[in-house]
């Protein structure tokens, strides 16, 4: 992992292990402590920290090649641009086979600097030759790797998928209400992300000034963390609709929050994928989403969740409005994506096809 934050990646890795056939033996490294070791505590998987203090470490690599050998591992599967890296050259030494999981494009490294960034794409172009598969996300990122120069032959498209036991539709907990700081009765929206620039945080932000005369009673509330948490906090009060808006940074409990909102809105200016798309879907929570990267895999706009121009916050105020104002159409909508997520994006059928990734490079070896 190149990370032990909470967000999709992470999630990824759990409903991997978690729908995983039992004869694959799955052992989680993080590169530093996070609140994910508590989730892997939580679900008794088994998961060491190897620490990297700093974006590359070669002590780390030796720390791994260390683990690798002494548990016999087979397979390395990377999660991040960190952890491929890592990952690639240990199996140098190890003679481990490699797969990576790309779940964020270099090419959307927005906040990253552009000779930095130039840097990472030389860098994944020349180990590159060390992954036996990539698995993309979505047809954007295949699109990327492709861009990149990879061997299309290597490239495996398999979306993300949803625990369908976890994320169901439920009745609306007015204790969780209370707990959340909700006090009102008027119609509540939500959005989950990282705080990072292309999560496109601010034009939701700004969506709420153009609604916050038709929609007084309006809450909008934002789950997750990052570098852009206090910008976005202040842009909110400096716009004055501090009152629209309830910040609850990372939470482990989203299952039971999505029954809460009236709308679900993902403002990304390229989503990879938007796994917290199918996880409002699956509770039957309407969706609005950017018409930009993985959410054109799932979405049909106005059949099964409503898509909208990137950086336009004006459009995303006017659809919020417009469903807020049909409950029919929203609800008909939110059924329509249920449905979808039940016949094509459940955890269980994503684990299957990432199996058979790993079985076509077994070579009829046992894990």
């Amino acid at each position: 992992m190149s990370s032990a934050g909470i967000a999709g990646g992470e999630r990824y890795v759990q409903d991997l292990i978690q729908y995983s056939n039992k004869s694959f033996e799955h052992i989680v490294v993080l590169p530093y402590r996070g609140p994910f070791e508590q989730i892997l505590k939580d679900c008794s998987f088994n998961y060491i920290v190897v620490k990297m203090a700093r974006k590359f470490s070669f002590f780390a690599i030796l720390v791994l090649i260390k683990h690798i050998r002494k548990n016999k591992v087979n397979l390395i599967h990377t999660h991040g641009f960190r952890a491929n890296f890592h990952g690639r050259l240990s199996s140098i030494f190890t003679g481990a086979k490699t797969i990576s999981t790309i779940h964020v494009s270099l090419l959307d490294y927005i906040d990253t600097a552009s000779l930095i960034r130039y840097f990472y794409i030389l860098l994944e172009k020349a180990l590159s030759f060390k992954t036996s598969k990539f698995i993309c996300i979505s047809k954007a990122i295949e699109k990327d790797m492709l861009s990149l120069g990879i061997n299309k032959n290597k490239i495996v498209l398999i979306h993300n998928g949803v625990d369908l036991d976890r994320f169901f539709p439920r009745p609306v907990q007015e204790e969780k209400k209370r707990e959340l700081g909700i006090k009102s009765s008027g119609p509540i929206i939500g959005t989950i992300g990282r705080m990072v620039t292309e999560k496109g945080h601010v034009y939701l932000v700004e969506a709420l000034t153009y609604l916050k005369a038709e929609w007084k009673d309006l809450l909008c509330l934002f789950i997750g963390q990052g570098p852009k948490f206090p910008e976005i906090k202040k842009m909110a009060a400096d716009l004055g609709i501090s009152d629209m808006c309830i910040f609850l940074g990372n939470r482990k409990d989203v299952e039971l929050i999505y029954p809460i909102f009236d709308l679900f809105v993902l403002p990304s200016i390229r989503e990879p994928f938007g796994i917290v798309l199918l996880e409002a879907m699956a509770s039957v929570v309407p969706v609005i989403a950017t018409a930009s990267g993985g959410p054109l895999d799932f979405i049909k706009s106005n059949v099964n969740g409503v898509l909208v121009p990137a950086r336009d916050a004006k459009a995303i105020a006017s659809e919020i409005s417009s469903l807020l104002s049909n409950r029919d159409k929203a609800r008909t909508i939110a059924i329509e994506g249920r449905k979808t997520v039940e016949k094509y994006f459940s955890a269980g059928e994503t684990v299957r096809k990432i199996e058979d990734v790993y079985l076509s490079l077994s070579q009829g070896s046992e894990f």
